[in-house]
């Protein structure tokens, strides 16, 4: 076996139900005992929630409104395949092989699990399982589709252009992790906010941009 390659191969078992994620988290931290985690096996552990936590992972440093010149590109483009693989009726995120061998330390993924908590369980207090004709497989596709372009808008070179659409897709995956229908739906909503808004700046840009070179 090469040095390096997590022992363990198979994700441990747990019960999906209704669970909220910050305790499925601490379950699942608490059930590998390998010294590094495969981040397929970690994937597959999260199971019908990997999409939405790979989603918010990817969407949370795009929230901030800090300018981000190249990093938007290295966050955009892996949200809009991430995304892409909801339109295609995966529930469940896959990775490329190369990446899914990789591994990561069972004591780094525990320090990092233990820093969120606090504010997972604060989220949670405001988001969880509601309106469920909202947040059933149905709504992937849709959904998908509006994290996809937005996904596309943060890749794309504008100030700050990377906030609201990464704020939007923050709200979404949290709908989708949780399975609040009123999240995401307020999502799809901050999703259309975000497109008017980019838009608008990048048309405010242009025609600031023609001025000068006319003038």
């Amino acid at each position: 076996m090469p040095c390096g390659e997590p022992q363990q191969k198979t994700a441990p078992t747990v019960a999906l139900g209704r669970t909220a994620f910050s305790d499925r988290l601490a379950h699942l931290i608490g059930e590998f005992s390998a010294e590094r985690i495969a981040l397929g096996v970690l994937v597959n552990a999260l199971g019908r929630r990997s999409i939405g936590a790979v989603l918010l992972v990817l969407a949370l440093p795009m929230a901030l409104p800090v300018p981000t010149p190249g990093l938007s590109i290295v966050f955009g483009v892996p949200l809009v395949l991430v995304a892409a693989q909801m339109l295609t009726g995966r529930r469940t995120l896959w990775l490329p092989a190369t990446i899914a061998a990789k591994s990561v330390r069972r004591s780094d993924l525990v320090a990092v699990v233990n820093r969120a908590m606090p504010l997972l369980r604060r989220i949670e207090a405001l988001i969880h399982p509601r309106l469920a004709w909202l947040a059933t497989d149905w709504t992937a596709i849709p959904v998908g589709a509006i994290c996809v372009v937005l996904g596309v808008i943060i890749a794309l070179p504008i100030p700050l252009g990377h906030v609201a659409p990464g704020t939007a897709i923050c709200i979404l995956a949290l709908g989708l992790i949780e399975r609040d229908g009123l999240a995401i739906g307020i999502g799809v909503l901050a999703a259309a906010a975000a497109v008017t808004l980019v838009i608008a700046a990048s048309l405010g840009i242009a025609g600031g941009l023609q001025s000068w070179l006319s003038g």
